[in-house]
């Protein structure tokens, strides 16, 4: 049986998860690990590797789809989740927590880099940023519709990729051209920029200097 979609990435509390007891590791589970594509709300796509940077201690696929740690003693770790295709993420993770608990999962948000494959008719903002001596740290973007009712804001976190290359991915009612204001922020930086997307199309904001 495949997993459900996961509606949220917080500890699973309503037993969407109770099923990862299912297979034979589960009797000395720590705790595991459902990563969740941000932009499918499904499984991702391409190689997914998590483990735990103390000792280097990488997760075990089950069949559901579950990264599982078994057999941990109660203690921190440090999570890394290392996708192919999305921004990495780290959490800090307590096993302690998870001690009796009926469902010791952890849902993670992966967020699409620059070169996943989103659909051919997906709206899309595409852009690079530039700097003289490099990208200053924490380098957010996020563009925010100019007619709120017709789309969510949408927000890319941290640096955009190694190039400075950034997507962002609207998945609200977007109907035929809206205007968007394009907002980057980070250490001594802040712009603030327009532009048009349209509904089912890439568009590329060009090169910008922060």
């Amino acid at each position: 049986m495949a997993p459900p979609e996961p509606d949220s990435a917080s500890k699973g509390s309503d037993k969407r998860h109770e099923y990862v007891f299912s297979v034979p590791s589960s009797l000395n589970l720590s705790f595991a690990v459902w990563p969740v594509d941000d932009y499918t709300q499904k499984e991702p796509i391409g190689k997914v590797r998590v483990r735990l940077k103390e000792g280097n201690i990488k997760a075990v696929k089950n069949l559901s789809g579950y990264h599982t740690f078994s057999g941990l003693p109660d203690s921190t770790y440090t999570l890394s989740v290392e996708p192919e295709l999305y921004f990495p993420e780290e959490r800090v993770v307590d096993t302690s927590s998870y001690s009796g608990s009926k469902e010791p999962v952890i849902e993670i948000l992966l967020r699409p880099r620059p070169l996943y494959p989103f659909p051919d008719r997906a709206t899309l903002l595409r852009g690079i940023l530039a700097a003289e001596n490099g990208l200053p740290a924490g380098i957010t973007i996020k563009a925010t519709a100019k007619e709120p009712s017709k789309v969510t804001d949408m927000e890319v976190r941290g640096i955009p990729d190694e190039k400075g290359e950034f997507v962002l991915y609207l998945r609200g009612p977007v109907k035929g051209k809206t205007g968007v204001t394009l907002e980057i922020k980070g250490e001594r930086v802040e712009k603030t920029l327009s532009t048009v997307v349209e509904e089912g199309h890439n568009t590329f904001v060009g090169i910008i200097s922060i």
